[in-house]
Protein backbone atom coordinates (compact mmCIF):
# COMPACT_ATOMS: atom_id res chain seq x y z
CA UNK A 1 0.00 0.00 0.00
CA UNK A 2 1.31 3.65 -1.01
CA UNK A 3 1.96 5.80 1.65
CA UNK A 4 3.84 8.98 -0.82
CA UNK A 5 2.11 11.75 -0.29
CA UNK A 6 2.92 12.56 -4.00
CA UNK A 7 1.07 8.95 -5.26
CA UNK A 8 -2.25 9.92 -3.28
CA UNK A 9 -2.53 13.29 -4.63
CA UNK A 10 -1.87 11.57 -7.83
CA UNK A 11 -4.41 9.29 -7.47
CA UNK A 12 -6.74 11.97 -6.39
CA UNK A 13 -6.47 13.94 -9.61
CA UNK A 14 -6.35 11.21 -11.57
CA UNK A 15 -9.79 11.39 -13.11
CA UNK A 16 -11.15 8.76 -15.32
CA UNK A 17 -14.36 8.09 -16.73
CA UNK A 18 -16.34 6.08 -14.12
CA UNK A 19 -17.50 2.89 -14.89
CA UNK A 20 -21.50 2.07 -14.74
CA UNK A 21 -22.79 -1.34 -14.35
CA UNK A 22 -26.14 -2.78 -13.01
CA UNK A 23 -27.41 -2.19 -9.56
CA UNK A 24 -27.23 -5.64 -8.69
CA UNK A 25 -23.79 -6.15 -10.13
CA UNK A 26 -22.46 -3.64 -7.67
CA UNK A 27 -24.00 -5.23 -4.60
CA UNK A 28 -22.98 -9.05 -5.75
CA UNK A 29 -19.18 -7.88 -6.08
CA UNK A 30 -20.05 -6.08 -2.68
CA UNK A 31 -21.54 -9.64 -1.44
CA UNK A 32 -18.25 -11.31 -3.19
CA UNK A 33 -15.72 -9.13 -1.58
CA UNK A 34 -17.29 -9.39 1.93
CA UNK A 35 -16.96 -13.24 1.14
CA UNK A 36 -13.62 -13.11 0.43
CA UNK A 37 -12.53 -10.85 3.37
CA UNK A 38 -14.46 -13.54 5.68
CA UNK A 39 -12.50 -16.52 4.01
CA UNK A 40 -9.45 -14.70 3.55
CA UNK A 41 -8.61 -12.12 6.29
CA UNK A 42 -7.18 -13.99 9.70
CA UNK A 43 -9.78 -11.50 12.07
CA UNK A 44 -12.05 -9.92 9.97
CA UNK A 45 -14.30 -9.26 13.39
CA UNK A 46 -12.25 -8.03 16.31
CA UNK A 47 -11.59 -4.71 15.57
CA UNK A 48 -15.84 -4.20 14.49
CA UNK A 49 -16.58 -5.35 17.92
CA UNK A 50 -17.34 -9.02 17.02
CA UNK A 51 -18.64 -11.09 14.16
CA UNK A 52 -22.17 -9.56 14.31
CA UNK A 53 -21.23 -6.11 14.40
CA UNK A 54 -19.05 -6.71 11.47
CA UNK A 55 -22.19 -8.72 9.69
CA UNK A 56 -24.42 -5.23 11.01
CA UNK A 57 -21.87 -3.10 9.42
CA UNK A 58 -21.95 -4.93 6.20
CA UNK A 59 -25.84 -5.83 5.72
CA UNK A 60 -25.75 -1.53 6.34
CA UNK A 61 -23.34 -1.19 3.25
CA UNK A 62 -25.36 -3.42 1.25
CA UNK A 63 -28.28 -2.23 2.15
CA UNK A 64 -27.50 1.24 1.60
CA UNK A 65 -26.09 0.28 -2.09
CA UNK A 66 -29.58 -1.12 -2.73
CA UNK A 67 -31.59 1.51 -1.35
CA UNK A 68 -29.72 4.23 -3.56
CA UNK A 69 -29.88 2.08 -6.67
CA UNK A 70 -25.69 2.96 -6.80
CA UNK A 71 -24.20 1.76 -10.28
CA UNK A 72 -20.74 3.29 -10.41
CA UNK A 73 -17.79 1.71 -9.65
CA UNK A 74 -15.96 4.44 -8.52
CA UNK A 75 -18.92 5.03 -5.49
CA UNK A 76 -19.10 0.86 -5.03
CA UNK A 77 -14.92 1.66 -4.23
CA UNK A 78 -15.90 4.93 -1.79
CA UNK A 79 -18.39 3.23 0.19
CA UNK A 80 -16.01 -0.02 0.50
CA UNK A 81 -13.44 1.82 1.29
CA UNK A 82 -15.35 3.42 4.07
CA UNK A 83 -16.43 -0.16 5.32
CA UNK A 84 -12.73 -1.15 5.92
CA UNK A 85 -12.36 2.00 8.43
CA UNK A 86 -12.59 0.10 11.73
CA UNK A 87 -10.45 -2.61 10.52
CA UNK A 88 -7.43 -0.39 10.50
CA UNK A 89 -5.52 -2.43 7.91
CA UNK A 90 -3.42 -0.70 5.44
CA UNK A 91 -3.11 -3.74 3.20
CA UNK A 92 -6.50 -4.69 3.06
CA UNK A 93 -8.35 -2.40 0.67
CA UNK A 94 -9.57 -0.96 -3.07
CA UNK A 95 -7.30 -0.66 -5.53
CA UNK A 96 -9.18 1.01 -8.00
CA UNK A 97 -8.81 4.75 -8.49
CA UNK A 98 -11.27 7.17 -7.02
CA UNK A 99 -12.47 9.88 -9.09
CA UNK A 100 -11.96 12.82 -7.07
CA UNK A 101 -14.85 15.42 -5.84
CA UNK A 102 -12.60 18.32 -6.23
CA UNK A 103 -11.90 20.50 -8.98
CA UNK A 104 -9.55 22.13 -7.82
CA UNK A 105 -6.77 22.16 -4.49
CA UNK A 106 -5.03 24.24 -2.72
CA UNK A 107 -1.08 24.81 -3.81
CA UNK A 108 0.24 23.54 -0.11
CA UNK A 109 1.97 20.14 1.09
CA UNK A 110 2.78 19.09 4.47
CA UNK A 111 4.46 16.88 6.43
CA UNK A 112 4.17 15.30 9.80
CA UNK A 113 6.85 15.25 12.59
CA UNK A 114 6.87 14.18 15.91
CA UNK A 115 4.70 16.72 17.62
CA UNK A 116 3.42 18.48 14.91
CA UNK A 117 2.41 18.95 10.75
CA UNK A 118 4.25 21.15 9.57
CA UNK A 119 4.28 22.86 5.86
CA UNK A 120 6.40 21.28 2.85
CA UNK A 121 6.06 23.41 0.00
CA UNK A 122 4.16 26.44 -0.97
CA UNK A 123 4.03 28.74 -3.75
CA UNK A 124 7.17 31.31 -4.23
CA UNK A 125 5.43 34.04 -2.62
CA UNK A 126 4.63 32.13 0.75
CA UNK A 127 8.18 30.78 1.12
CA UNK A 128 8.72 32.62 4.32
CA UNK A 129 6.15 30.42 5.75
CA UNK A 130 7.70 27.04 4.71
CA UNK A 131 8.27 25.28 8.47
CA UNK A 132 4.48 27.21 9.83
CA UNK A 133 3.04 24.49 12.20
CA UNK A 134 -0.56 23.24 10.57
CA UNK A 135 -3.03 24.74 13.90
CA UNK A 136 -6.10 24.14 11.93
CA UNK A 137 -8.25 24.11 8.75
CA UNK A 138 -10.75 27.21 8.66
CA UNK A 139 -11.01 27.77 12.52
CA UNK A 140 -11.04 23.34 13.45
CA UNK A 141 -8.49 22.45 15.11
CA UNK A 142 -6.07 19.87 13.44
CA UNK A 143 -6.30 17.32 15.77
CA UNK A 144 -10.75 17.54 15.05
CA UNK A 145 -9.56 17.29 11.47
CA UNK A 146 -7.34 14.23 11.83
CA UNK A 147 -9.96 12.55 13.99
CA UNK A 148 -12.59 13.07 11.47
CA UNK A 149 -11.03 12.28 8.44
CA UNK A 150 -9.89 8.87 10.09
CA UNK A 151 -13.54 8.19 10.19
CA UNK A 152 -13.65 7.98 6.07
CA UNK A 153 -10.31 6.59 5.15
CA UNK A 154 -8.01 3.44 7.27
CA UNK A 155 -5.83 4.44 9.47
CA UNK A 156 -3.12 1.81 11.37
CA UNK A 157 -2.07 4.14 14.07
CA UNK A 158 -2.03 8.59 15.37
CA UNK A 159 0.61 9.28 13.00
CA UNK A 160 -1.56 7.49 9.85
CA UNK A 161 -4.15 10.45 11.78
CA UNK A 162 -1.53 13.12 10.74
CA UNK A 163 -1.17 11.70 7.04
CA UNK A 164 -4.59 11.97 5.90
CA UNK A 165 -4.09 15.85 7.00
CA UNK A 166 -0.89 15.85 4.57
CA UNK A 167 -2.75 13.45 1.44
CA UNK A 168 -6.23 15.43 2.06
CA UNK A 169 -5.87 18.66 3.95
CA UNK A 170 -5.63 20.65 0.28
CA UNK A 171 -9.18 18.95 -1.47
CA UNK A 172 -11.85 21.11 -0.48
CA UNK A 173 -14.40 18.66 -1.37
CA UNK A 174 -12.83 15.69 1.33
CA UNK A 175 -12.65 18.42 3.86
CA UNK A 176 -16.07 19.77 3.58
CA UNK A 177 -16.35 15.83 5.19
CA UNK A 178 -15.42 16.83 8.28
CA UNK A 179 -15.65 20.80 7.79
CA UNK A 180 -19.13 21.90 6.55
CA UNK A 181 -19.13 24.98 4.04
CA UNK A 182 -15.35 24.76 2.80
CA UNK A 183 -15.00 27.01 -0.33
CA UNK A 184 -14.60 26.10 -3.83
CA UNK A 185 -12.21 28.90 -4.15
CA UNK A 186 -9.76 29.49 -1.05
CA UNK A 187 -9.13 26.87 1.77
CA UNK A 188 -7.74 28.99 4.99
CA UNK A 189 -5.44 27.61 7.27
CA UNK A 190 -4.39 28.53 10.74
CA UNK A 191 -0.73 28.51 11.23
CA UNK A 192 2.34 29.26 13.64
CA UNK A 193 5.14 30.53 11.70
CA UNK A 194 8.50 29.76 12.82
CA UNK A 195 8.64 33.38 13.99
CA UNK A 196 6.02 32.20 16.47
CA UNK A 197 3.31 34.68 14.79
CA UNK A 198 -0.14 32.86 14.53
CA UNK A 199 -1.87 33.78 11.34
CA UNK A 200 -4.71 33.09 8.73
CA UNK A 201 -3.12 31.69 5.40
CA UNK A 202 -6.05 31.89 2.83
CA UNK A 203 -4.98 30.03 -0.29
CA UNK A 204 -6.50 30.41 -3.78
CA UNK A 205 -7.56 27.05 -4.96
CA UNK A 206 -5.65 26.21 -8.21
CA UNK A 207 -7.68 25.18 -11.21
CA UNK A 208 -7.27 21.12 -11.53
CA UNK A 209 -4.95 21.14 -14.08
CA UNK A 210 -2.68 23.82 -13.28
CA UNK A 211 -2.56 22.11 -9.64
CA UNK A 212 -1.58 19.35 -11.17
CA UNK A 213 1.73 21.10 -12.64
CA UNK A 214 2.34 22.59 -9.56
CA UNK A 215 2.21 19.13 -7.29
CA UNK A 216 4.72 17.03 -9.89
CA UNK A 217 6.86 20.39 -10.12
CA UNK A 218 7.40 19.67 -6.14
CA UNK A 219 6.78 16.19 -5.74
CA UNK A 220 9.38 14.36 -3.36
CA UNK A 221 12.30 15.96 -1.30
CA UNK A 222 14.06 18.81 -2.97
CA UNK A 223 17.84 18.29 -2.60
CA UNK A 224 19.52 18.83 0.57
CA UNK A 225 22.05 21.53 1.48
CA UNK A 226 23.57 20.40 3.87
CA UNK A 227 23.77 16.53 3.75
CA UNK A 228 25.43 14.99 0.71
CA UNK A 229 24.38 11.28 0.59
CA UNK A 230 23.57 9.12 -2.30
CA UNK A 231 19.74 8.96 -3.13
CA UNK A 232 19.38 5.64 -5.28
CA UNK A 233 17.71 2.71 -4.54
CA UNK A 234 20.27 0.71 -2.65
CA UNK A 235 22.39 3.06 -2.74
CA UNK A 236 25.26 3.48 -0.09
CA UNK A 237 28.67 5.56 0.43
CA UNK A 238 30.06 7.37 2.97
CA UNK A 239 29.40 10.32 4.87
CA UNK A 240 31.10 12.94 6.84
CA UNK A 241 34.63 14.08 6.67
CA UNK A 242 35.81 10.79 7.02
CA UNK A 243 34.71 7.22 6.37
CA UNK A 244 33.85 6.55 9.92
CA UNK A 245 30.24 6.55 8.95
CA UNK A 246 28.07 4.30 6.32
CA UNK A 247 25.25 5.62 4.47
CA UNK A 248 22.55 3.31 2.83
CA UNK A 249 19.34 4.52 0.80
CA UNK A 250 16.44 1.86 0.79
CA UNK A 251 14.03 3.10 -1.21
CA UNK A 252 11.67 -0.16 -1.77
CA UNK A 253 12.21 -3.37 -0.28
CA UNK A 254 12.73 -4.90 -3.54
CA UNK A 255 15.68 -6.75 -5.53
CA UNK A 256 16.71 -9.39 -8.04
CA UNK A 257 16.34 -11.89 -4.80
CA UNK A 258 12.50 -11.91 -4.65
CA UNK A 259 12.00 -12.15 -8.24
CA UNK A 260 14.04 -14.57 -8.81
CA UNK A 261 12.32 -16.47 -6.06
CA UNK A 262 9.21 -15.39 -7.69
CA UNK A 263 10.24 -17.21 -10.81
CA UNK A 264 11.74 -20.10 -9.08
CA UNK A 265 8.15 -21.03 -7.69
CA UNK A 266 6.03 -19.93 -10.71
CA UNK A 267 4.63 -17.01 -8.75
CA UNK A 268 3.43 -14.60 -11.35
CA UNK A 269 5.76 -11.35 -11.44
CA UNK A 270 5.17 -9.54 -14.03
CA UNK A 271 2.62 -6.74 -12.72
CA UNK A 272 5.75 -6.22 -9.94
CA UNK A 273 8.49 -6.06 -12.33
CA UNK A 274 6.96 -3.25 -14.28
CA UNK A 275 6.20 -1.83 -11.02
CA UNK A 276 9.42 -1.47 -9.74
CA UNK A 277 10.94 -0.37 -12.87
CA UNK A 278 8.61 2.44 -13.36
CA UNK A 279 9.07 3.37 -9.50
CA UNK A 280 13.07 3.37 -10.41
CA UNK A 281 12.42 5.52 -13.46
CA UNK A 282 14.39 3.07 -15.27
CA UNK A 283 13.17 1.64 -19.04
CA UNK A 284 12.46 -2.14 -18.08
CA UNK A 285 13.91 -4.45 -20.96
CA UNK A 286 11.07 -6.65 -22.86
CA UNK A 287 13.07 -10.00 -22.10
CA UNK A 288 11.77 -10.77 -17.68
CA UNK A 289 14.69 -12.63 -17.43
CA UNK A 290 16.82 -10.14 -18.63
CA UNK A 291 14.92 -7.81 -16.32
CA UNK A 292 15.58 -9.69 -13.03
CA UNK A 293 19.59 -10.17 -14.13
CA UNK A 294 20.44 -6.32 -14.62
CA UNK A 295 18.30 -5.69 -10.60
CA UNK A 296 20.85 -5.67 -8.28
CA UNK A 297 20.77 -8.28 -5.54
CA UNK A 298 20.22 -7.27 -1.90
CA UNK A 299 22.31 -9.02 -0.45
CA UNK A 300 25.15 -8.95 -2.84
CA UNK A 301 25.48 -5.24 -2.12
CA UNK A 302 24.61 -5.23 1.15
CA UNK A 303 27.98 -7.75 0.96
CA UNK A 304 30.14 -5.63 -0.90
CA UNK A 305 28.88 -2.28 1.37
CA UNK A 306 30.11 -4.13 4.64
CA UNK A 307 33.34 -5.13 2.60
CA UNK A 308 34.29 -1.22 2.33
CA UNK A 309 33.36 -0.75 5.91
CA UNK A 310 35.61 -3.25 7.34
CA UNK A 311 38.33 -2.38 5.20
CA UNK A 312 37.91 1.14 6.64
CA UNK A 313 37.06 0.11 10.12
CA UNK A 314 34.06 1.93 9.80
CA UNK A 315 31.88 2.33 13.28
CA UNK A 316 28.62 3.56 11.95
CA UNK A 317 25.91 2.75 9.79
CA UNK A 318 22.93 4.52 8.74
CA UNK A 319 19.96 2.63 6.63
CA UNK A 320 17.55 4.82 5.42
CA UNK A 321 13.69 3.47 5.08
CA UNK A 322 12.52 7.11 4.94
CA UNK A 323 9.21 6.75 2.30
CA UNK A 324 10.19 3.67 2.34
CA UNK A 325 6.81 1.67 1.55
CA UNK A 326 7.65 -1.72 1.58
CA UNK A 327 8.17 -4.85 -0.29
CA UNK A 328 9.23 -8.26 0.23
CA UNK A 329 10.61 -8.78 4.23
CA UNK A 330 12.43 -12.26 3.50
CA UNK A 331 15.18 -10.27 1.02
CA UNK A 332 16.09 -8.39 4.31
CA UNK A 333 16.90 -11.38 6.43
CA UNK A 334 19.95 -12.68 4.94
CA UNK A 335 21.78 -8.97 5.93
CA UNK A 336 20.82 -9.88 9.60
CA UNK A 337 22.92 -12.45 9.34
CA UNK A 338 25.82 -10.55 6.87
CA UNK A 339 26.20 -8.03 10.58
CA UNK A 340 25.71 -10.45 13.11
CA UNK A 341 26.00 -13.99 11.92
CA UNK A 342 24.99 -17.06 14.21
CA UNK A 343 24.26 -14.48 16.90
CA UNK A 344 21.42 -13.28 14.61
CA UNK A 345 20.19 -17.02 14.62
CA UNK A 346 20.00 -17.33 18.13
CA UNK A 347 18.65 -13.40 19.32
CA UNK A 348 15.74 -13.52 16.80
CA UNK A 349 14.44 -17.10 18.90
CA UNK A 350 13.65 -15.29 21.72
CA UNK A 351 12.06 -12.01 20.52
CA UNK A 352 8.54 -12.70 21.43
CA UNK A 353 7.30 -12.09 18.43
CA UNK A 354 4.56 -14.36 17.14
CA UNK A 355 2.57 -14.31 13.57
CA UNK A 356 -0.62 -16.39 12.06
CA UNK A 357 -1.49 -16.76 8.76
CA UNK A 358 -4.71 -17.80 7.59
CA UNK A 359 -4.97 -20.54 4.90
CA UNK A 360 -7.58 -19.86 2.01
CA UNK A 361 -8.11 -20.14 -1.14
CA UNK A 362 -6.43 -16.81 -2.63
CA UNK A 363 -3.16 -17.52 -0.59
CA UNK A 364 -2.99 -20.94 -2.27
CA UNK A 365 -3.57 -18.91 -5.55
CA UNK A 366 -0.60 -16.58 -4.50
CA UNK A 367 1.47 -19.72 -4.01
CA UNK A 368 0.53 -20.82 -7.41
CA UNK A 369 -0.10 -24.41 -5.68
CA UNK A 370 -3.15 -25.99 -3.84
CA UNK A 371 -3.47 -27.26 -0.13
CA UNK A 372 -2.60 -30.87 -1.27
CA UNK A 373 0.59 -30.03 -2.50
CA UNK A 374 1.90 -27.89 0.47
CA UNK A 375 0.83 -30.32 2.79
CA UNK A 376 2.46 -32.91 0.59
CA UNK A 377 5.77 -30.84 0.22
CA UNK A 378 5.43 -29.90 3.99
CA UNK A 379 4.40 -33.75 5.46
CA UNK A 380 1.41 -31.08 7.09
CA UNK A 381 -2.04 -31.50 7.01
CA UNK A 382 -3.61 -28.61 7.11
CA UNK A 383 -7.50 -27.87 6.30
CA UNK A 384 -8.41 -24.35 4.35
CA UNK A 385 -9.00 -22.24 6.96
CA UNK A 386 -6.65 -23.43 9.34
CA UNK A 387 -3.55 -21.16 10.76
CA UNK A 388 -0.13 -21.43 10.17
CA UNK A 389 1.75 -20.06 13.44
CA UNK A 390 5.79 -18.41 13.47
CA UNK A 391 6.42 -18.04 17.10
CA UNK A 392 9.88 -17.25 18.55
CA UNK A 393 11.69 -18.65 15.17
CA UNK A 394 14.90 -21.00 15.92
CA UNK A 395 14.70 -20.71 19.80
CA UNK A 396 17.83 -22.15 19.79
CA UNK A 397 20.98 -21.53 22.36
CA UNK A 398 23.55 -22.81 19.96
CA UNK A 399 24.08 -22.57 15.94
CA UNK A 400 24.36 -26.19 14.67
CA UNK A 401 25.90 -26.27 11.20
CA UNK A 402 22.13 -28.05 10.26
CA UNK A 403 20.45 -25.02 11.74
CA UNK A 404 22.61 -22.82 9.55
CA UNK A 405 22.68 -24.72 6.77
CA UNK A 406 18.74 -24.72 6.44
CA UNK A 407 18.27 -21.27 7.63
CA UNK A 408 20.91 -20.70 4.45
CA UNK A 409 18.96 -23.07 2.07
CA UNK A 410 15.62 -21.16 2.79
CA UNK A 411 17.09 -18.06 2.80
CA UNK A 412 15.76 -15.45 -0.09
CA UNK A 413 19.25 -14.46 -1.45
CA UNK A 414 20.64 -14.62 -4.60
CA UNK A 415 24.06 -15.40 -3.14
CA UNK A 416 23.30 -18.19 -0.90
CA UNK A 417 26.90 -19.31 -2.02
CA UNK A 418 28.63 -15.92 0.02
CA UNK A 419 26.23 -16.53 3.20
CA UNK A 420 27.55 -19.90 3.30
CA UNK A 421 30.79 -18.89 3.07
CA UNK A 422 30.51 -17.29 6.12
CA UNK A 423 30.24 -20.38 8.36
CA UNK A 424 28.20 -18.60 10.80
CA UNK A 425 30.55 -15.60 11.46
CA UNK A 426 29.90 -11.45 10.30
CA UNK A 427 30.56 -10.20 7.32
CA UNK A 428 31.77 -7.50 9.61
CA UNK A 429 29.44 -5.90 12.41
CA UNK A 430 28.74 -2.48 12.92
CA UNK A 431 29.93 -0.69 16.17
CA UNK A 432 26.21 1.21 15.97
CA UNK A 433 23.21 0.93 13.34
CA UNK A 434 20.99 3.37 13.12
CA UNK A 435 17.96 3.50 11.20
CA UNK A 436 16.19 5.99 10.01
CA UNK A 437 12.12 6.22 9.77
CA UNK A 438 9.15 8.69 9.07
CA UNK A 439 5.58 7.75 8.65
CA UNK A 440 6.08 6.79 5.44
CA UNK A 441 8.19 3.83 6.29
CA UNK A 442 5.50 0.74 6.04
CA UNK A 443 5.36 -3.13 5.43
CA UNK A 444 8.47 -4.77 4.56
CA UNK A 445 10.42 -1.49 5.57
CA UNK A 446 8.61 -1.54 9.37
CA UNK A 447 9.79 -4.89 9.19
CA UNK A 448 13.42 -4.30 8.83
CA UNK A 449 13.66 -1.45 10.99
CA UNK A 450 11.90 -3.88 13.93
CA UNK A 451 14.13 -6.23 13.12
CA UNK A 452 17.18 -4.30 13.37
CA UNK A 453 15.87 -2.47 17.01
CA UNK A 454 15.82 -6.20 17.55
CA UNK A 455 19.17 -6.61 16.84
CA UNK A 456 20.21 -3.61 19.44
CA UNK A 457 20.02 -0.86 16.57
CA UNK A 458 18.79 2.55 17.35
CA UNK A 459 15.75 4.01 15.36
CA UNK A 460 16.03 7.90 14.56
CA UNK A 461 13.18 9.78 12.64
CA UNK A 462 9.75 10.18 12.80
CA UNK A 463 7.03 7.13 14.25
CA UNK A 464 5.98 4.77 11.55
CA UNK A 465 2.47 4.54 9.99
CA UNK A 466 2.67 1.24 10.48
CA UNK A 467 1.49 -0.28 13.54
CA UNK A 468 3.57 -3.79 15.24
CA UNK A 469 0.77 -5.29 15.93
CA UNK A 470 -1.41 -5.82 13.18
CA UNK A 471 -2.56 -7.72 10.11
CA UNK A 472 0.16 -8.31 7.43
CA UNK A 473 1.00 -9.39 3.39
CA UNK A 474 -1.11 -8.64 0.72
CA UNK A 475 -3.09 -11.27 -0.97
CA UNK A 476 -4.70 -9.91 -4.66
CA UNK A 477 -8.46 -10.42 -5.47
CA UNK A 478 -10.35 -9.43 -8.36
CA UNK A 479 -14.40 -9.36 -8.43
CA UNK A 480 -15.35 -10.60 -11.32
CA UNK A 481 -18.51 -8.12 -12.46
CA UNK A 482 -16.98 -4.60 -12.08
CA UNK A 483 -13.08 -6.04 -12.62
CA UNK A 484 -12.37 -3.58 -9.39
CA UNK A 485 -9.21 -5.14 -7.85
CA UNK A 486 -7.25 -5.07 -4.49
CA UNK A 487 -5.86 -7.09 -1.72
CA UNK A 488 -6.62 -8.64 1.83
CA UNK A 489 -4.37 -9.23 4.66
CA UNK A 490 -3.69 -12.88 4.95
CA UNK A 491 -1.49 -12.83 8.26
CA UNK A 492 -1.71 -11.31 11.98
CA UNK A 493 1.26 -9.94 13.66
CA UNK A 494 1.89 -9.47 16.84
CA UNK A 495 5.50 -7.89 17.78
CA UNK A 496 4.80 -6.44 20.96
CA UNK A 497 2.97 -7.31 24.19
CA UNK A 498 -0.49 -5.84 23.50
CA UNK A 499 0.03 -3.67 26.99
CA UNK A 500 3.01 -2.05 25.37
CA UNK A 501 2.97 1.88 24.44
CA UNK A 502 4.69 0.94 21.14
CA UNK A 503 2.40 -1.60 20.03
CA UNK A 504 0.68 0.61 17.96
CA UNK A 505 2.99 3.57 17.82
CA UNK A 506 6.32 2.42 17.36
CA UNK A 507 8.28 5.53 18.27
CA UNK A 508 11.91 5.94 17.73
CA UNK A 509 14.58 5.95 20.39
CA UNK A 510 15.76 9.21 18.97
CA UNK A 511 13.00 12.09 18.27
CA UNK A 512 13.65 15.14 16.66
CA UNK A 513 11.56 18.06 17.56
CA UNK A 514 9.85 20.82 16.01
CA UNK A 515 13.10 22.82 17.26
CA UNK A 516 15.46 20.08 15.97
CA UNK A 517 13.69 21.10 12.14
CA UNK A 518 13.69 24.75 12.80
CA UNK A 519 17.33 24.34 13.79
CA UNK A 520 18.35 22.78 10.46
CA UNK A 521 16.10 25.12 9.03
CA UNK A 522 13.56 22.39 7.79
CA UNK A 523 15.85 20.44 5.45
CA UNK A 524 14.56 17.80 3.96
CA UNK A 525 17.45 15.68 5.45
CA UNK A 526 17.05 17.22 9.17
CA UNK A 527 16.74 13.75 10.15
CA UNK A 528 19.83 12.81 9.29
CA UNK A 529 21.42 15.97 10.20
CA UNK A 530 20.07 15.80 13.58
CA UNK A 531 21.52 11.91 14.06
CA UNK A 532 24.90 12.89 12.26
CA UNK A 533 25.25 15.87 14.94
CA UNK A 534 24.13 13.42 17.33
CA UNK A 535 27.13 10.72 16.02
CA UNK A 536 29.64 13.29 16.68
CA UNK A 537 28.54 14.40 19.94
CA UNK A 538 26.97 17.68 19.10
CA UNK A 539 23.74 17.26 21.40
Amino acid sequence: MKKMIFATILMVMALSAVAQVPNDSIVADFNEFVRLLEETHPDPYTNYGGKPFFRKAAMETRFNLIQDSVTSTDELARRMREFLVPLHDGHTGIWTQQNSNNNALAPIMFEAINDAIIIKHLPDEYKELIGSRLLAIENVPVNDVCDGLAKYYTTENNIGKKLLVCYRGMQPGTLRKVIPGVSDEFITYQIETPKGKRMDLKLPLMPMNQAREWYMANQGAKASTKAVCPDGDLAFDFVGKNKNTMYLKLKSIMARDCFEYMRSNGWDYQEQLQRVYYFWGKEMPADPDQAIAQMPSFSDEFEKMLQLMKQNGSKNLIIDLRGNDGGWTPITIPTLYQMWGDKYLIDQGNWGVCGARLISPLLMKKYNSSLEEENAANNTNFLMGDYMFDEDGFAVNEVTDEIRNGFIANAMSSVKDKLAAQHGKPVYTPEHVYVLTDPGTFSAAFHYAFYLWKMGATVVGVTCSQAPNTYMEVTEFMLPRTGMRGSISNSLQVFLPVDDPRAHDFTPDLMPTYEDYKRYDFDDNTILLYLLDYINGKH
